[in-house]
């Protein structure tokens, strides 16, 4: 009688438990800290806002607790509300990494959920970098094998896949075994939400997915160490993420994505940074648009025509419908339009999150200048990471064009470390700079910490 083979869930739980810190690539350990920096710069900076002030408030109504503090906010809460807490910080802005294949936001969900537990388990420093490395590359790997799929279905992977990713990664650093991992996965996946209706209005339940996956993967991880069960099959099997969430009767999913060379390529490494706080499909455009601008000098103000040639997955994401993304109504609704970041690179030479604030979104030169848009479907194929074609017509007939193959932050065209570690301090700033030199520091050289509490301190 031939052996059974192994679920996803059962072949990622088992290299998640056998997988040692100490054998984790200089490369991969690099990037880990890198993930932490940019994810932790993302959290302190959204702390003060609305959407952190709400999701704060709403954390402490839910109990109180000495486990680990919300590394935002500074308040002591149990491990699932302080990572309710700074997984939603890590994405209110929209500026938090994304794994080009499978448009996940990895980061978002896995750093918090490290920290966290970090913290009341009190593991060490290069324990909480293995965390990350094999949270953000199970995350990764899941998505991986439907990409695409589930945006065009109306599901956000951040908080679908993100998780089942905290779960199983969960379970293993709370002492658990890769068995009770998979039953963490099961109970994970009916658990698993993330509808993206939010793109309608701009209203703020998008912001939240990684905060929820942090939250139901950490009590499905309690569950299943308590003996709750679950099935094995959530990813693959009839009822299974992949038929419920994509649905296609055709079954097309790369499942050898999930498994394949497990710990020998590591799909976290094409994870790209945001350079802009928006929708990572709009980036190669704003980079595009600010090279036209430059090509245009003294004539930029004489557009008479803008067209963008976009991928058709990402149109209904950044495009549609037009009317929303020409007048978006919220700060959120402004990050997910393609005209309105396109029209403030060309029109101020420069985006961020300062141009995504509540009384600049409605600015009337740039409506202006955005009613010029238009976009055609781009055929020709994208290679790793995001492409933007972009094209303006002046007032005399002249076209500029600007090609943008692959988008800044990507694995193939790298932010350079001066400027992540700007973006952190922008992130950071209403701490003074010693602090966040200490915050640097401390992450620095945290595989050789025997513990996180120079982290945590500095960054409260």
């Amino acid at each position: 009688m031939s052996e059974v083979a192994p679920t996803l869930t059962a072949t990622l739980a088992a290299w998640c438990a056998s997988y040692r810190p100490e054998d984790l690539p200089v490369e991969v350990i690099a990037d880990a800290k890198l993930r932490l920096l940019d994810t932790l710069g993302l959290i302190l900076g959204a702390a003060e806002t609305p959407i952190g002030q709400a999701v704060r408030a709403a954390a402490l109504q839910m109990g109180s607790g000495e486990d680990a503090r919300s590394l935002g906010t500074g308040d002591r809460l149990p491990v699932g509300q302080a990572t309710l807490i700074d997984g939603t910080l890590a994405h209110a802005a929209d500026f938090d990494d994304t794994h080009d294949l499978s448009v996940v936001h990895p980061s978002a969900a896995i750093v918090p959920m490290a920290l966290a537990l970090g913290q009341s388990r009190q593991l060490t420093g290069l324990q909480i970098l293995h965390a990350i490395a094999i949270g953000n590359e199970i995350n990764c790997r899941i998505g991986s094998a439907a990409p695409g799929g589930f945006h065009s279905h109306g599901f956000h992977p951040t908080s679908v896949v993100g998780t089942l990713a905290v779960a199983i990664t969960a379970t293993i650093l709370m002492g658990g075994s890769a068995r009770q991992a998979v039953h963490a996965a099961g109970i994970a996946g009916s658990q698993a939400a993330g509808l993206m209706e939010a793109f309608a209005d701009g209203t703020w339940s998008k912001t939240l997915h990684p905060g929820w996956a942090c939250h139901a993967g950490l009590a499905a991880a309690a569950l299943a160490i308590a003996g709750f069960t679950g099935p094995a099959s959530i990813l693959e099997g009839r009822f299974g993420l992949y038929h419920s969430h994509v649905q296609d009767a055709g079954y097309p999913f790369d499942l050898d994505t999930v498994v394949g060379e497990l710990g020998a390529r590591w799909a976290m490494l094409d994870c790209s940074f945001k350079p802009y706080p928006c929708a990572h499909a709009i980036h190669p455009f704003v980079d595009a648009a600010l090279v036209v601008r430059q090509q245009a000098g003294a004539k930029i103000e004489q557009i008479v025509g803008i067209r963008a040639s976009v991928g058709a997955k990402y149109q209904p994401l950044i495009c549609e419908p037009m009317d929303a993304k020409l007048h978006p109504l919220t700060p959120t609704h402004a990050r997910a339009s393609l005209p309105y970041a396109v029209c403030v690179a060309l029109s101020r030479g420069a985006l961020g999150p300062a141009d995504y604030a509540e009384d600049v979104i409605d600015d009337a030169g740039v409506r202006a200048l955005a009613s010029l848009f238009a976009y055609q479907t781009d055929q020709t194929p994208a290679g790793s990471g995001f492409r933007g074609v972009l094209d303006v017509t002046l007032s005399d007939g002249e076209v500029l064009r600007h090609v943008e193959p692959v988008n800044r932050g990507s694995r193939t065209n790298p932010m350079p470390s001066s400027e992540m570690i700007a973006k952190f301090r922008l992130g950071a700033a209403r701490h003074e700079r010693g602090r966040q030199n200490a915050i640097i520091e401390a992450i620095d050289t945290l595989d050789s910490a025997s513990s996180i509490t120079g982290l945590v301190r500095a960054c409260l």
